[in-house]
């Protein structure tokens, strides 16, 4: 039996759906103007001769170590069919190595090679000194805000591994 919806309920309701759509607003805000954080990565990908689903697939190698491929499709948000031909691109540069799962010999991990590694410490430290500049602009309170709130919205969303 469904429960009735009560004026306070739909009203309640309503008041979070307008949240999330001046949420939404700022996050599509935020997307359009975040050169400063784009224009130095791009640079160095450009430098690099990476394309932008190399470049999330070595991020993503970089931050979250050996994946298998399913999960790095999913985490580069780059379709199953496309995510081999990108793996495949970064193995034949020596950026990318698979490898068989020690433990399931049939399933294949995706892992940075040194020197994928090193173009991630470079993808990296240009993401970094970007924020750092829009961190320069908090107090140190309004910092921890941000990320305890970022924890707190994490948590609402956070999957369990596969």
């Amino acid at each position: 039996m469904r429960k009735k919806a009560t004026k306070t309920s739909v009203d309640g309701s309503r008041v979070l759906r307008e949240q999330g759509a001046r949420f939404f607003g700022k996050l599509l805000d935020f997307n359009r103007d975040r050169s400063v954080l784009r224009n130095p990565v791009s640079q160095f990908c450009d430098a690099h001769d990476l394309s932008s689903p190399q470049s999330h697939v070595i991020i993503w190698l970089g931050h979250e170590g050996p994946l298998n491929t399913r999960t790095l499709s999913r985490l580069a948000d780059i379709h199953d069919k496309s995510i081999t031909g990108v793996v495949d691109r970064l193995e034949a540069r020596g950026l990318v190595e698979r490898k068989r799962h020690p433990s399931d010999r049939r399933t294949v991990v995706n892992a940075l090679t040194r020197e994928g590694q090193s173009i991630y410490g470079g993808i990296r430290e240009r993401i970094e000194t970007a924020l750092a500049g829009f961190f320069a602009t908090l107090t140190p309170e309004d910092l921890e805000t941000v990320f305890r709130l970022m924890d707190r919205l994490h948590d609402t969303v956070r999957v369990s591994p596969e």
